[in-house]
């Protein structure tokens, strides 16, 4: 019995010892942790580079929108739009794509539903021009109401995200979308010869009539 107790009580205090033993090897400890350490700053810097990006493209189309929505005397044009797309990409400050659809979207009285005016979509990456039956199913719930004779700028931006390391966030695309009233006229006209004709009942509104 004696011999027993003795045993319990060196195993007792092996096992004390081991538990207070702050001896270690650096190599493997090293080992152990830097793999963590490295992927915690990989994964730090990379969702901080996704929300500046975010970020910097939100900016971006809200600055473009409020720049065109300020044009007063005269009609836009499909140069001045590839420039307010160049603009667009500029002050994103990032070396990712960017992509940008301009429209301008009035409300129909007699259909009561949103109607496109004019809408530029050579720089949209694909998406096109603004149709009606989009902004119907997809846009009309995030859209202001709109006075008969008024009308809003909707601006949207893309931009393709890739993280420069793989840490979970897999490459997407960034959207965002800003809508601004004309500042110094119910509308904005769209001087493009190529542009489909506006619905006829903007012609008994709108300043300027169908020229817009």
């Amino acid at each position: 019995m004696k011999h027993l107790i003795s045993l319990c009580s060196v195993i007792r205090n092996t096992v004390r010892d081991r538990l207070r033993n702050e001896d270690g090897s650096i190599s493997v400890e090293t080992v152990l942790i830097l793999p963590i350490v490295f992927w915690a700053l990989m994964a730090s810097f990379t969702f901080t580079d996704a929300f500046r990006s975010k970020t910097g493209l939100q900016r971006a189309v809200f600055t473009t929108g409020d720049l065109v929505s300020r044009v007063s005397a005269n009609s836009v044009t499909p140069e001045f739009l590839r420039g307010s797309h160049r603009f667009m990409t500029v002050a994103t400050q990032s070396p990712n794509p960017v992509y940008m659809r301009m429209s301008l979207i009035g409300w129909d009285t007699e259909e009561e539903t949103y109607r496109v005016v004019w809408s530029f979509g050579e720089r949209s990456g694909g998406a096109g021009r603004l149709t009606d039956e989009f902004v119907e199913e997809y846009l009309a719930q995030r859209l202001p109401s709109i006075s008969p004779g008024e009308t809003v700028l909707l601006t949207e931006g893309w931009m393709e995200y890739n993280p420069p390391f793989t840490v979970g966030l897999r490459s997407r695309r960034f959207a965002e979308m800003a809508v601004s009233r004309p500042r110094f006229a119910p509308g904005i006209r769209y001087d493009d010869p190529d542009a489909p004709e506006p619905p006829p009942a903007w012609c008994e509104y709108i300043v300027d009539a169908c020229g817009m």
